[in-house]
């Protein structure tokens, strides 16, 4: 009887049914999860260039103590969504979090040079704004593209092969 029950087409109708209606939720998941990631990485490589456009503006204006900052709230939240997501290997990582590591000490670095400027007395305040200054510099450097390859360089091509990857 048993051989029956599982012979009828319609019982082989219903779990072909079931099987595809799995199939196609478990696709679906995929695409909406593709989806997800490849706006993550489009969300990290909009903040790096505008990042790298504030660094070079700093290196070029010469401007010790500007009134921006280097923006990190796609680095708060698509890193780690890719990171739970494990779309990102130990290598890929790394270069990421070299890039926007030094985006958050240049950031903590022009806070620094504000404060500096409120010291009394003049000679101490020019020496100190000097020092930080020439620390800001070396930390913007390293977040635009150079001959050597900058923290830039090699988040860049991280980013630039997971977003082409994406496309597939």
């Amino acid at each position: 009887m048993s051989d029956t029950v599982w012979a009828s087409r319609e019982v082989q109708a219903a779990l072909l049914g079931v099987a595809l209606g799995f199939l196609l939720s478990l696709i679906a998941e995929w695409w909406r999860g593709r989806a997800r990631r490849r706006g993550h990485w489009a969300a990290l490589s909009a903040e790096m260039e505008y990042c790298r456009s504030l660094a070079n503006t700093y290196l070029h204006d010469g401007i010790g103590a500007p009134l921006y900052r280097l923006p990190t709230v796609a680095y708060a939240n698509s890193l780690p969504a890719l990171l739970l997501a494990a779309a990102l290997n130990e290598s890929d990582t790394r270069q990421l979090l070299s890039f926007f590591n030094t985006v958050e000490t240049l950031n903590r670095g022009l806070d620094q040079i504000e404060g500096a400027r409120l010291i009394a007395d003049p000679v101490e305040r020019e020496q100190r704004l000097a020092e930080e200054y020439g620390r800001n510099r070396l930390k913007a450097e390293r977040l635009v593209p150079s001959v050597a390859r900058s923290y830039y360089d090699s988040a860049k091509a991280v980013i630039d092969f997971r977003l082409r990857w994406h496309k597939l």
